[in-house]
């Protein structure tokens, strides 16, 4: 099961405005997904760096590799975010274990 943080939460960990989570939402840094009407962060998105938190680098281009595949957003998000079979893993999962290629090399199919 993910876990969560709220927009502040967020915003606390990384040491930013909460109206900057918007723009890193905007820009495919972070996943937002919504439940009971109130936009989250999952937890995996976020990564503890030498004491510092950060943005898991990967999501931005994996999402703009579903992008480009022809997913909506929310149909990214949703496949960043539910196990996949080709990978036998969430693929969120597999980026916050620094293994990308796997996650990215099962994009591959669906552009083509």
């Amino acid at each position: 099961m993910t876990d969560f943080l709220t927009q502040r939460e967020a915003a606390e960990k990384l040491g930013v405005a909460p109206t900057r989570i918007k723009q890193l939402w905007a820009d495919n840094v972070l996943l937002k997904v919504v439940q009971d009407s109130k936009p989250m962060v999952p937890a995996k998105c976020l990564t503890n760096e030498n004491g510092r938190w950060e943005p898991l680098a990967a999501i931005r281009g994996t999402m703009f590799m579903l992008l480009d595949a022809g997913f909506s957003h929310d149909e990214a998000t949703e496949w960043m975010l539910t196990k996949q079979d080709a990978i036998d893993a969430v693929p969120l999962d597999r980026l916050a274990e620094n293994r990308v290629k796997e996650v990215r090399n099962a994009i591959l199919p669906f552009a083509f």
